[in-house]
């Protein structure tokens, strides 16, 4: 059964499948009769824990709690990254890590154009930055029969700083420490996990109530808590020890990764689109929050990203040396697609739950769009180039998704 979840969740193609099917069914089960009653009562329902701050309802457990999961396989992936792969010798990744920086200026400066004349939503203006990881490889794999190794690679780097760029924002813009003893409880518990973990034999219970205490500590302090998975994932080991075969940070991710896949992103998904589309109107489309994420998903991603590889091609800096400049912006408008971490930062941005909507229901419509113009790119691209079959052969040097 494992071996199954853990064969189905290497596969991108079905688990991004996976979560866009459990997106419309939120859609659909948030909005039809009856069933928007049952989906409202489950997603609104409380618990009452004897804890401060944990009285949150369903879909706010999946949000801060089950989405931490993520977070942890995206630290243990960077911290391997760190240690062995692409993003040991920046040179090499420099093209797509300038390119996730030029892709989450433009967004956000467009943003901020649009909703200058609403201080009160400019706030918001992290949302159209993100780009998801799982659904971008998931199009490109199905859009371009013969992608590039270099292209593929291209956009797997780029997602994946894109990544550390959404988790530095999460942390700076969204998150207020407010309790220097939460503070404290926080260190001791990432410093007792950066111990327990380097140890011949962990002790698993240990280690998890460690984890949890760094959770935690993490709300009381106001920081916020999936973040916590991230600084986990960070202090695992990403080189052998005690005579190993493999890092205990790469071990631990293939263990973890089909829970992520398979049960938070979907579950993230299934409550995130909860937006009822009966209060959706001209108006709330001609909003500047609205225009704003669309507008910065469609037009902001792609030609941030497109810039900033132009201006890396000016230093000598290349993608590849047969990469074709419409395949490029065709990966480049894939980017748009934003999915979790906007769905995510749309929630944190806004306090009124019709803006988050607004703002969720943008990100649905923006990554849509940057979908289909990227696979008509893509398309396009193909049909111009007979020959470029030959170009296909795929790299098992490239990682596989989360």
């Amino acid at each position: 059964m494992m071996k199954r979840m853990g064969s189905f969740a290497r596969n991108e193609r079905q688990t991004g499948l996976l979560m866009l099917v459990m997106a419309l069914a939120g859609l659909l089960a948030s909005n039809i009769p009856g069933a928007s009653q049952i989906y409202r009562l489950v997603s609104d329902a409380t618990t009452n824990l004897p804890l401060p701050h944990l009285d949150l309802s369903v879909s706010q457990w999946v949000q801060d709690g089950l989405l931490t999961l993520f977070f942890l396989v995206i630290g243990l992936d960077l911290r391997q990254e760190m240690a062995s792969g692409f993003l040991k010798n920046p040179r090499n990744a420099a093209t797509p890590i300038f390119g996730a920086i030029g892709g989450v200026i433009i967004p956000s400066l467009l943003f901020l154009a649009i909703n200058l004349s609403s201080p009160s939503t400019s706030h918001g203006w992290t949302i159209p930055t993100a780009t998801d990881i799982a659904f971008s490889v998931t199009v490109l794999s199905l859009a371009s029969k013969h992608v590039q190794p270099a292209v593929r690679a291209f956009l797997l780097t780029l997602a994946t700083v894109d990544d550390v760029i959404g988790i530095l924002l999460i942390a700076v813009v969204y998150s207020h420490p407010s309790s220097a003893w939460a503070l404290l409880a926080l260190a001791i518990c990432l410093s007792a996990w950066f111990l327990l973990i380097r140890m011949r034999r962990p002790f698993w219970p240990l280690l998890i109530l460690v984890g949890v205490g760094a959770w935690y500590a993490m709300i009381v302090a106001g920081i916020h808590p999936t973040l916590s998975g991230v600084a986990i994932g960070l202090l695992t080991p990403a080189l052998p020890i005690h005579q190993e075969d493999s890092p205990r940070a790469e071990r631990y991710r293939r263990k973890l990764s089909p829970l992520s896949a398979l049960i938070a992103l979907p579950l993230f998904a299934f409550f995130a689109m909860g937006i009822p589309l009966s209060e959706i109107s001209i108006n709330t489309i001609a909003s500047p929050v609205f225009l704003g994420v669309v507008i910065g998903l469609v037009v902001g991603k792609p030609l941030g990203i497109m810039i900033a590889v132009k201006l890396c091609g000016f230093a000598g800096l290349r993608v590849g040396n047969a990469t074709r400049p419409m395949q490029l912006f065709g990966v480049s408008q894939l980017c748009g697609i934003g999915f979790t971490v906007s769905f995510l930062m749309s929630g944190l941005a806004f306090n009124e739950q019709s803006i988050v909507d607004t703002a969720r229901f943008a990100v649905l419509v923006g990554s849509l769009i940057a979908c289909l113009l990227g696979v008509l790119t893509l398309r396009i691209d193909e049909r111009r180039r007979p020959g470029s079959s030959r170009d296909g052969r795929e790299s098992g040097s490239v990682r596989q998704v989360r």
